[in-house]
């Protein structure tokens, strides 16, 4: 189950606007109307979620602003993390994610705000269930892999990390160079023995960055994540390597 959240509605005016304007918790959101349709000043930006229908009433079938039986629809403030969009919990450690309940989640929300359910609708209903579904994507894929989900819980606390991080492990940077060589050179059964070892020291850092996170020790937690990267690339190279051969 989702946490209820309060909801709070923007309605802009008659004519089609874009106009920020400022709320009460210090968020900035966008109102959206559409002058070709009297009821679509309903359709609007929301800053956090609620369980019921803003419109109607009636209970939602997931997290997302989305409402079937009166086809009210709200495009999603970037302040809403992608835990709540897919209804799963941020606290007490957003790193830890229940794969099997992530999946089913995002099939729900997408059975109910892809564009196709939304074809015969206004335009402008159209454009909000395309902004909506994108939104839902970009959350399933931040939080289905390890490493964008910690990228994500990152930038989220103010930590970028880029292409170009680079490890300060030069024990770790030598082990990888040497790694690389033996995925060129070796036969099946070592790309088989090094694939194993890989997985292994992922599984080690993943467990790291679950404490870390825990811990709110962001600095250790974005040296993890880099490790993480060129563990990933690591694995890559192997699957590549086999299937190659």
């Amino acid at each position: 189950m989702f946490r209820p959240f309060l909801v709070r509605v923007v309605v802009a005016a008659a004519q089609a606007t874009h106009r920020p304007l400022a709320l009460s918790n210090g968020y900035y959101t966008r109102a959206f109307t559409d002058k070709a349709s009297s009821s679509s000043s309903r359709y609007s930006v929301i800053t956090s979620l609620t369980k019921t229908c803003p419109s109607c009433g009636t209970i939602l079938p997931t997290a997302l602003p989305v409402c079937p039986n009166c086809n009210y629809i709200a495009r999603i403030h970037d302040s809403i993390s992608y835990h709540d969009i897919l209804g799963l919990p941020y606290e007490p450690n957003p790193f830890v994610v229940d794969a099997a309940l992530l999946k089913r989640r995002f099939i729900e929300a997408q059975r109910v705000s892809h564009p196709d359910a939304w074809a015969t609708k206004s335009e402008f209903q159209r454009d909000v269930a395309l902004h909506v579904s994108n939104t839902l994507n970009a959350a399933y894929k931040a939080l289905s892999s390890p490493l964008h989900r910690i990228e994500y819980i990152l930038q989220r606390n103010g930590l970028m990390t880029a292409e170009a991080d680079p490890l300060e492990d030069p024990e770790l940077i030598s082990e990888i160079m040497e790694v690389r060589e033996e995925i060129e050179a070796g036969n099946i059964e070592r790309i088989r023995t090094l694939e194993e070892d890989n997985d292994n020291k992922i599984r080690e850092v993943v467990s790291a960055v679950t404490k870390s996170v825990a811990e709110k020790n962001w600095e250790e937690t974005k040296v993890a994540a880099v490790r993480l990267k060129y563990l990933n690339g690591i694995a890559d190279a192997i699957k590549q390597r086999l299937d190659n051969m």
